[in-house]
This record gives C-alpha cells, sequence and structure tokens, in this order.
C-alpha cells in the first residue's frame, strides 16, 4: 500500500526553516510599492467634497459641514483604497504604516482639532468675505 500524498510532504517540510517572517524577533519586511498601509488626511487639501464618504464601505468618515472637512475612524478602515482614488485633490493617501494595534479606544479617531476647526472657520470667513468684495467691485 503506498503512503498518502501529504506524508512526504510534511516530513520534507519538517527540516525547512519557516516561511513566515518572525516579526517580534526580528524588523517587519520591507513593504511593497503599492501597499495599503494606514490612511493619511491632509487637512489643507481637503475641499469638502464628500466624494470619501459616499464610497466608503465601512463608514470611515465622518463630515463636519460647518467646516466642510471630514473626520476619520481609522480602525475601521477596511484598506480598500476607493476613498483615495476617488478623492479630486489628493488629501487622502495610503502610507506604509501596518503597525495598527493600539489599547487606546480612541487612538484610531483622527480628530481635526478645536484650534484647526478655528483656523478653518477664519479660513472660510475670508473666502466669503474676498467673494463679497469680488461682487460688489
Amino acid at each position: 500500500m503506498r503512503a498518502p500524498i501529504l506524508v512526504p510532504t510534511v516530513l520534507r517540510n519538517i527540516a525547512k526553516k519557516p516561511a513566515t517572517n518572525l516579526f517580534p524577533k526580528r524588523e517587519p519586511v520591507p513593504v511593497p510599492e503599492d501597499f495599503r498601509g494606514k490612511l493619511e488626511y491632509n487637512v489643507d487639501k481637503c475641499v469638502g467634497c464628500r466624494m470619501c464618504v459616499t464610497v466608503c464601505p465601512a463608514g470611515v468618515f465622518v463630515y463636519l459641514p460647518d467646516i466642510r472637512k471630514v473626520a476619520l475612524w481609522t480602525a475601521r478602515c477596511v484598506f480598500c483604497k476607493q476613498c483615495v482614488d476617488v478623492c479630486p485633490t489628493g488629501a487622502l493617501q495610503m502610507s506604509d504604516e501596518f503597525l495598527l494595534a493600539s489599547y487606546d479606544n480612541w487612538e484610531p479617531f483622527i480628530p481635526l482639532g478645536e484650534e484647526k476647526i478655528e483656523d478653518i472657520r477664519k479660513k472660510l470667513e475670508e473666502q466669503k468675505k474676498a467673494k463679497e468684495k469680488a461682487k460688489k467691485a
């Protein structure tokens, strides 16, 4: 009777080194060029078009209408890259960072901060005033 095909394969693999990266003991392997890591958001480039909110299957984005920007829940991200592909200004990018574990429940949330929100509100007011001046002239 012949041995099943699985037995020789198992015996061959017993003597081989592991095929995985022993990450905690060594540095992680370099990531490929098109790697989909942590989502990066550039607030200054965002125009508030809400296209990212529309295409996101995981509900990562929360639109803030008073300042026309979004806040992100990066822990919800499934790394599909649809938001990056649809963003007209390039405000969203995928990084090569993949070590995202944390004990803090609020860390994955990217808020804008009160001072940043105030700066954005001031810029919006200045833009409105400039448009009104241009209309009068």
